[in-house]
């Protein structure tokens, strides 16, 4: 229906047929059959060609009318094809335990809130099994987890490594057989993973000592009891918490010990609290940035993977981005 639209569009804004060929720079013969074609295959006239100048029928009206709003429609899809494309709009929805705390990835979402501000971004503080239905639904693009998925239904890519460690109140007698053993505030980072097996603690040397655990749907829970079941323990419970950070705090306030990631305490200034590294190989693990397989990845989505999974290349394209933008505004 709108085949001919640019032919019958130049016909309107002139009023004539001999100058609308001559913007078109065709002859007017030419643009006359086209224009009559067009017509033929509407069913309708769309000019009154009795009039001087030339005027549009009834149906002529609605028609322009139409391909007003048709016009409207694509300029506003190329400007957000154009907008979603520079990343001066859009959606992020991210999505994991412990986001609050200080640490790599809550430092990349900073980030990227500061690089691209139009960009809507959602930031979710879930447990694991809260996150993953969040996914399912599509209201969260990435999750932030260490428990694998179906490869078949999700893509998981790792953003970093994490060693588990064990947090223990200074007040407890248990820290004084193991003072050279604790970790120093330089070695809460990645160099938790250069110091020596022979520094580590074994948990049934805590047995006795009382614990904060993370609730059974937190896949952290599942990591501790490995942990115990290795040694043998089955420690004394204080709390059953939903959060890393809530035990964190509680312990720093002496009810417990705790196992947490060395991330979230990485960057943590804490006077009440030992840190030791376990002697287990289950205390490594990875985590991953998922994603469901087959969903459309937003330019959004794949600014902030490429920031988590290679922050120099990211970077890089950022400020050519930035500098190619200055230049269409120059």
């Amino acid at each position: 229906m709108f085949q001919y639209a640019d032919y019958i569009y130049a016909v309107y804004r002139e009023r004539s047929f001999s100058k609308a060929a001559d913007k078109l720079f065709i002859t007017q013969p030419s643009l006359s059959i086209t224009v009559k074609k067009a017509e033929a295959e509407l069913g309708l006239p769309v000019f009154n060609r009795q009039t001087v100048p030339v005027t549009l029928t009834p149906f002529g009206v609605e028609y322009i009318q139409a391909l007003a709003q048709l016009r409207g429609l694509e300029r506003r899809l190329h400007e957000f094809v154009e907008k979603e494309g520079t990343l001066q709009s859009g959606r992020l929805a991210v999505g994991g335990s412990n986001l609050g705390i200080p640490y790599f990835v809550t430092e990349r979402l900073a980030d990227f809130h500061r690089r691209y501000p139009q960009i809507e971004l959602q930031v979710r503080n879930l447990n694991t099994m809260q996150a993953k239905h969040l996914l399912d639904s599509g209201e969260l693009d990435f999750v932030i987890t260490n428990r694998p998925y179906d490869g078949k239904k999700y893509q998981q890519k790792v953003c970093y490594r994490e060693c588990l460690i064990l947090a223990v109140p200074k007040s407890f007698g248990v820290n004084k057989t193991l003072c050279g053993k604790r970790l120093a505030p330089d070695e809460l980072d990645d160099a938790v993973f250069s110091v020596p097996a022979a520094r580590s603690v074994r948990l049934d040397a805590f047995a006795q000592v009382p614990f904060l655990l993370l609730s059974n749907q937190n896949y952290l829970r599942q990591y501790t009891d490995i942990l115990f079941r290795e040694r043998g323990v089955d420690p004394p419970m204080v709390l059953e918490l939903e959060q890393s950070a809530e035990s964190f705090n509680f312990a720093r306030l002496g009810l417990g010990a705790t196992i947490l990631s060395n991330r979230l305490v990485q960057a943590a200034h804490c006077e009440a609290l030992y840190f030791y590294k376990i002697d287990s190989r289950y205390a490594e693990r990875d985590a991953f940035l998922s994603s469901r397989r087959g969903v459309y990845f937003t330019s959004a989505m794949k600014s902030f993977e490429r920031m988590l999974l290679d922050p120099e290349r990211s970077e890089k394209q950022f400020f050519q981005r930035a500098a190619a933008t200055f230049l269409l505004v120059e």
